[in-house]
């Protein structure tokens, strides 16, 4: 086994201190905001260049109205913007940000009226709205998921009012910037409304929880579905949140994992937050905004919080609010699989973790399944989105003569480790340096083996960790 080693110097330079101890939602106070801002079921996506979080319509209540005004929240307060261009009045829509073409994008909803429902496509530059005609795009839809897919530069669409009873609602769509295109997958999630869907950055998936259908006598479901690009996978936890449906949900790039807010649970108000880390979903915390359905949630990275505003119910369903709330939570140490390896000449090995990178401990990571004779190299990187400039993870191997296998990570450091009957535990001592919270640090493990079926070796998993308390 290799002799444990600390965290190189070259992370130092990057740390951000984050030690929050406790889970807080904050009822943000600034001068009050415009009346006109009270709303639910709209849009809102981070655009950098744009300063903060943009939000775009949504419906009122009392009178009823559906909006097609422009908002930004820069941390402190809200601004009306006015766009040269902007699309019709709609609500029931969601909106991303494209980082690759700097964009955010949204789609359909219930435009122009209360009641039509649209299949238009319009993008968001941080200054003006377009519409993007489509060769091909997904029948007219509302209450659907929406999430970008960062490594590969697709926004992922799933999911259509009352969880189409027709088929429809259970159509995965993807949008490369140009046009729209189905993606037929192996396995299904059932047809969904309003599902809770973000992009899990540290883990280069969809993730998809809960949602509605109304196929009498109608399912409030309460799954949880990962999207790789190819196929969607049911993943199995020991916890859940008690409802998905009309919920919010965001992933916190700082402590590497997925925040859920709200919904209810056949009527019963759910005022919980709960947090998914890759292996299982944990209640954090009681309280929170009062109006727990249809809000806009996003995350702000210019502050390091999730926004939840505005929203519907409890009291009186269909009454909505212009409150602004921000959440922190705990700067908990995690560690998690994603990716998929590729076989040596006994199968496809594994890596898992035996502890979490916990701020001065030692964090473990066990490969297993590899052959009798082999060379492990551990693989250590602080990204899983580029292998370098504009050269996007996973890679493809076969490029480097390992042909069937895709490097997860980026390869920052490499460690040599020898398996004993097929195993091995690699060390990884983590300094107690508090500066050093929320690095996120990925791995994986290449085993040289010239009796596998490329000739060369094989790969695990990756696994992604973020350094914490």
């Amino acid at each position: 086994m290799h002799p444990s080693h600390p965290l190189p110097g070259l992370v130092a330079g990057i740390a951000l201190s984050l030690s929050v101890s406790a889970q807080v939602w904050t009822l943000q106070n600034p001068p009050p905001y415009p009346t006109l801002l009270a709303r639910r079921a709209g849009g809102i996506a981070y655009h950098p260049a744009a300063g903060g979080l943009v939000m775009y319509g949504g419906l009122q209540s009392g009178p009823t109205l559906t909006m097609n005004d422009t908002w930004l929240w820069d941390g402190a307060a809200w601004t009306q913007l006015t766009p040269a261009t902007t699309p019709p009045p709609r609500w029931g829509h969601k909106m991303v940000y494209d980082s690759r073409r700097g964009r955010i994008v949204t789609f359909g909803g219930r435009s122009p009226t209360t009641t039509t429902t649209a299949n238009d496509t319009w993008e968001f530059d941080g200054t003006n709205w377009a519409q993007v005609i489509t060769p091909t795009s997904p029948s007219a839809r509302a209450f659907y998921g929406m999430a970008y897919d960062e490594r590969r530069g697709k926004t992922v669409v799933y999911g259509i009012q009352s969880g189409g009873i027709a088929g429809s609602g259970q159509q995965t769509w993807e949008y490369d910037g140009t046009t729209w295109t189905q993606v037929v997958t192996a396995f299904t999630p059932p047809g969904l409304e309003s599902p809770a869907m973000a992009y899990d950055k540290g883990r280069g998936v969809v993730v998809m929880f809960g949602g509605y259908n109304g196929t009498p006598p109608g399912t409030d479901y309460r799954l949880t579905w990962e999207y790789d690009g190819v196929d969607w996978v049911q993943k199995t936890t020991a916890n859940a949140p008690l409802t998905g449906y009309r919920t919010g949900m965001v992933y916190d790039d700082y402590r590497g994992r997925l925040v859920l807010y709200g919904g209810y649970a056949s009527a019963t108000v759910q005022q919980k937050t709960w947090e998914y880390d890759g292996n299982d979903w944990t209640q954090v915390g009681t309280g929170g905004p009062g109006k727990i359905t249809e809000g806009y949630m996003a995350w702000l990275p210019t502050t390091g919080q999730t926004v939840y505003f505005a929203g519907s119910g409890p009291t009186v369903v269909g009454t909505v609010n212009n409150e602004t709330w921000t959440y922190s939570g705990a700067s908990t140490a995690i560690a998690a699989p994603f990716g998929k390896g590729c076989a040596t000449s006994v199968g496809i090995p594994t890596l898992a973790a035996g502890s979490t990178p916990v701020l001065g401990t030692n964090y473990l990571l066990t490969a297993a399944g590899a052959p009798a004779v082999s060379i492990g190299v551990v693989i250590h990187g602080l990204d899983n989105l580029e292998l370098s400039p504009g050269v996007y993870l996973p890679f493809d191997l076969g490029l480097a003569g390992i042909a069937g296998c895709g490097l997860e990570v980026r390869t920052d450091i490499t460690v040599v480790e020898l398996p004993v009957a097929g195993t091995f535990t690699h060390t990884f001592a983590v300094p107690n340096n508090p500066g050093l919270t929320g690095i996120a640090l990925y791995s994986q493990v290449l085993l040289l083996d010239s009796l596998a079926p490329n000739g060369f070796g094989g790969m695990t998993n990756a696994m992604h960790a973020v350094l914490g308390l």
